[in-house]
């Protein structure tokens, strides 16, 4: 797994996690299996994506004022969060001090076509971990990491079957977010693995 080196970032790429047969079987797959819903905003307007949340029991949080309470598991969620524990690299929580963890929820969102988007944010929220998996699935879209004052740290087309670890300060030192890109006609599937814990 390589090691993209930002300072006041940790962060760890995989392109080719899973096979490009792994990958496009399990976007055809998730593509109908999963519940996806289109929420509103706080501001009553349709978010540009279709999500779906699944995880443990009790995993539920809030964010942007929508609350996430989450689904059972499916089995090819749960195979393939066995795969991202193993992969994720036990120094992402040594340098935090801690115990490696594995991972008890994961936020499923569709982008239907380069219409769809998520704006510029951190997952900061007080119940997360600080280690989040991402597994990239269809279209590659453009992905943008961004300092506090605005300029681009971070910039690539996360490629089909590919993961994408956030750990250490990246969610305190930086916002990332999927542009709009009108060109792109084909979906994607981003599935992010978090531990979710309140105290």
């Amino acid at each position: 797994m390589e090691t993209i080196l930002i300072p006041g970032a940790e962060i760890y790429y995989e392109k080719n996690f899973l096979s490009p047969e792994e990958a496009t079987t399990l976007l055809d797959l998730l593509r109908t299996k999963c519940a996806w819903e289109r929420r509103k905003s706080s501001f009553k307007y349709p978010v540009p994506r279709d999500e779906a949340y699944y995880g443990d029991p009790g995993t539920n949080y809030r964010y942007s004022r929508r609350e996430y309470k989450p689904l059972p598991w499916i089995p090819e969620l749960l195979s393939l969060r066995t795969l991202v524990e193993e992969a994720t690299p036990a120094v992402a929580y040594a340098n935090l001090s801690l115990p490696k963890r594995g991972y008890n929820a994961v936020l499923c969102n569709l982008y239907r076509n380069g219409n769809d988007s998520v704006g510029l944010h951190a997952d900061a929220e007080p119940e997360m971990g600080p280690v989040i998996a991402s597994i990239s699935l269809g279209a590659e879209r453009l992905f943008r990491l961004r300092g506090q004052n605005g300029s681009v740290a971070f910039a690539e087309r996360l490629s089909h079957g590919s993961l994408f670890i956030m750990a250490g300060k990246t969610q305190k030192n930086f916002k990332h977010e999927v542009p709009k890109e009108p060109d792109v006609d084909q979906p994607r599937i981003n599935l992010t693995f978090r531990r979710i814990e309140h105290r």
